[in-house]
């Protein structure tokens, strides 16, 4: 009986931590969504300096989730995504306007990053 409840307790446990890390990665890239366009507008209304700065401040917050991450399903898209917000930075700097095409393809592997966090029951067939 006490092996029931402890295999309970550690199946809970795991199921609220999924779920928790879930939760914490939707609204990380979220916010690093919402970053992006906030670089595309500072670009876009030619204030370069603030463009610059939170394209810095993006690249320090992605690169302390990387390595605060324990469990990335896919460390290849990770090293992706920090190319493209290296991109993303260089552009600022360089006032390029190849700084649209970087966001978007940013925005665009945020979003599957987080969707591959996701659990649904194909991934687990």
């Amino acid at each position: 009986m006490k092996r029931i409840v402890l295999s309970s307790v550690i199946l809970a446990v795991m199921f609220v931590g999924c779920f928790y890390s879930v939760k914490v990665t939707c609204d990380f890239t979220d916010m690093l969504i919402n970053q992006i366009h906030e670089i595309e507008e500072n670009y876009e209304k030619g204030n370069n300096e603030r463009a610059e700065s939170g394209a810095e401040k993006l690249k320090e917050e992605w690169e302390k989730f990387v390595d605060r991450s324990i469990l990335i399903n896919d460390l290849g898209h990770a090293v992706e995504i920090t190319s493209s917000i290296a991109e993303i930075q260089s552009f600022a700097e360089d006032k390029d306007d190849e700084i649209y095409a970087s966001c978007d393809r940013a925005k665009a592997q945020i979003d599957m990053f987080r969707d591959m966090q996701v659990p649904s029951i194909w991934k687990i067939l």
